[in-house]
């Protein structure tokens, strides 16, 4: 009797399964468990089931309306940037321009910084009067001695800057190999037919590359809301709020006020809606596996 395939490579993926369940299944269950009680932090009465009511909490909490709006400021800007500037950099290195080869060395470097780094670095930066920007102002011949991080805007751009700097170079890297994929016959028709350089990147290169775009912009999305060390490093989360996300005000509220019931309300509802933006290119992904 044949076993089919499926059935005979199950024991072997099982393991895999397992711990994948123990290491993201159970701690999602279990602080959606802890989401639906209320917890005294002193451990003097025991917890209370208290249904929803830490989510329409959440609703009622401008702190928090605050973090989710800044938290969309901070995927959707950064993602579109990076696309933007990675897919012009893939294309300066595909096309091998005279003087490029040392990006391909050079342009790596913020990808591979540790996010607390990279934050130090950009606060170092930044730092008035004495840091790199004051002194490429000086070159310049102006005096930049600009607190960026005191201010709500200007605080919230340079996070976004910082974002875009450090997840660029893995945007432009995943498209330069997908450009380098794309063979040179296709080019050579289009400008049989007359396109010109603009007209081929935009008729052969990007509809070529749109599935990996779409998995870029998961990856980046998922990573863009992962910018919780950046943020620790460069602001606290201030000035008044204006760069804390729901996962840094979730951290907040349960390691300094000590609402554990609140803090772990906020990171589901993050949570479902990372998954609820994510799904649509999930899927497609899957559908393009599968097909």
């Amino acid at each position: 009797m044949k076993v089919p395939l499926q059935a005979g490579l199950l024991p072997l993926v099982m393991p895999t399964f397992v711990l994948l369940a123990a290491v993201t299944v159970v701690p999602i269950a279990l602080t959606t468990l802890v989401s639906l009680y209320y917890i005294d932090p002193a451990g003097l009465r025991p917890a209370t089931f208290r249904g929803l009511a830490n989510y329409i909490r959440m609703f009622d909490d401008d702190r928090f309306i605050n973090s989710f709006v800044v938290m969309c400021e901070l995927v959707v800007v950064p993602v579109a940037l990076q696309l933007i500037i990675g897919f012009a950099l893939a294309v300066v290195l595909h096309e091998r321009l005279p003087g490029t080869n040392w990006m391909r060395l050079v342009f790596l470097l913020p990808a591979v910084i540790p996010p607390a780094v990279s934050g130090l670095v950009w606060k170092l930066f930044i730092v008035p009067g004495a840091g790199g920007l004051t002194w490429v102002g000086s070159l310049a011949g102006f005096r930049l001695d600009l607190d960026l991080l005191n201010e709500p805007t200007s605080a919230l751009g340079t996070i976004i800057a910082a974002s875009v700097w450090t997840g660029t170079p893995f945007v432009a890297l995943l498209l330069l190999s997908a450009l380098e994929s794309i063979g040179r016959e296709q080019y050579e028709a289009a400008q049989i037919d007359g396109a010109t350089w603009l007209t081929s990147q935009w008729y052969v290169s990007l509809p070529t590359i749109r599935p990996v775009i779409r998995t870029v912009t998961v990856f980046r999305a998922l990573e863009a809301l992962a910018i919780f060390p950046i943020i620790y490093v460069m602001t606290g989360g201030g000035p008044a709020g204006a760069t804390e996300p729901v996962n840094y005000y979730a951290y907040v509220t349960g390691f300094e006020y000590l609402k554990i019931d609140y803090a772990a309300s906020m990171i589901v509802f993050f949570f479902l809606v990372m998954m609820t933006g994510c799904l649509p290119f999930l899927r497609g992904i899957a559908q393009r596996a599968a097909a």
